[in-house]
């Protein structure tokens, strides 16, 4: 579970943060460019009916990794896509595609799945990517039974708890909580950089050589590094702290040329940014679903009305398990 309580405000501005960076999805590291394999079989089979009579919704969107699959699969009869999302979103990879293409995406910014603007049965196709599940399931349902028309499909991809990506998420927060702690490893980066600045200088090195503060702050930085390197050596996936060491050497680099206010600076947002992956990390987390948690998503799907649910789980080509995937439609119309 979170150790801490996210504001909606905090939630919107940090995701928000994230997309601003021109990322596709919110899985980089594990996909280059759109999702592929297996996934991306999984979406075409989704696709390959629509055309330019439909509508599709997308829900928490983030940069259109759906809605360019879509662009991709219909370039040449191209339903409307509308795409949600609680931050503030509308991907660079837009303005490249072709014309019709363009005309026919909406990006909704500040939108959330529990109270979606648009009309009772406006919709043939839902879909989410690694984004329903940070929704409050009964209302986002709700309104996505809403907005479906008599008949309208609904396919997901949800994170599975027992899922390589879950798996790297729990221990990259744990190596985001061991570099954000208390007199942690950037503590002790902000705390050495106005001694390294002194020490461009030949006078500043001979001030420094008798000043204990300065050699207490060497040797704490040292002692840092070294617990990063262990920690790297013992982690299965120690990007972030090999970034972090990256972050460090530029930032240290960078008191050559630029002024020690520019660089505790740097180090202030390189420590927002981490915040902000803690509380995706920490998110994912207590999102993915286990067996029992699918099931009892599911079933409030029919309670809701939806048929023909279908969910399994779904692996990368190397037999990794990748999440869930899940499919339904609304009743007709002389069902309902």
């Amino acid at each position: 579970m979170l150790d801490f309580a996210p504001s909606h405000e905090h939630r919107r501005t940090a995701w928000s943060r994230y997309w601003k960076q021109d990322v596709l999805h919110s899985l980089p590291g594990s996909f280059q460019g759109n999702y592929a394999g297996e996934i991306g079989r999984f979406w075409q089979r989704q696709l390959v009916s629509l055309d330019a009579s439909h509508r599709v919704l997308d829900i928490a969107t983030g940069n259109g990794a759906i809605p360019q699959l879509v662009c991709h699969a219909c370039a040449n009869d191209m339903p409307r896509v509308d795409a949600i999302d609680l931050a503030e979103v509308m991907p660079d990879w837009v303005g490249s595609q072709p014309a019709q293409c363009r005309a026919a995406l909406h990006f909704h910014a500040g939108v959330s799945a529990e109270a979606l603007p648009f009309a009772d049965a406006s919709f043939d196709f839902a879909t989410s990517q690694y984004g329903i599940e940070y929704c409050d399931a009964a209302r986002a349902i709700s309104e996505i039974v809403r907005v479906l028309k008599p008949e309208g499909r609904v396919a997901l991809l949800l994170h599975h708890r027992g899922s390589r990506l879950a798996e790297v998420a729990r221990e990259e927060l744990r190596l985001t909580d061991w570099l954000l702690r208390d007199q942690g490893f950037l503590d002790q980066l902000v705390a050495i950089v106005p001694w390294v600045a002194q020490a461009a200088s030949a006078e500043g090195r001979e001030r420094l050589r008798a000043d204990a503060a300065a050699n207490r702050a060497r040797d704490d930085f040292n002692h840092a590094m070294q617990a990063l390197a262990s920690e790297a050596a013992a982690s299965p996936f120690p990007d972030l702290l090999e970034e972090a060491r990256a972050f460090s050497a530029q930032a240290l680099g960078a008191l050559r040329s630029a002024p020690p206010a520019d660089v505790l600076s740097h180090c202030r947002a390189h420590r927002e940014a981490l915040c902000d992956a803690r509380l995706r990390y920490a998110e994912l987390c207590e999102r993915a679903l286990d067996e029992d948690m699918m099931d009892a998503f599911a079933g409030r799907l029919a309670t809701h009305g939806l048929v023909d649910i279908v969910h399994a789980p779904i692996s990368h080509e190397n037999g990794l398990l990748m999440g869930w995937t899940l499919t339904a439609r609304a009743a007709s119309a002389s069902a309902a």
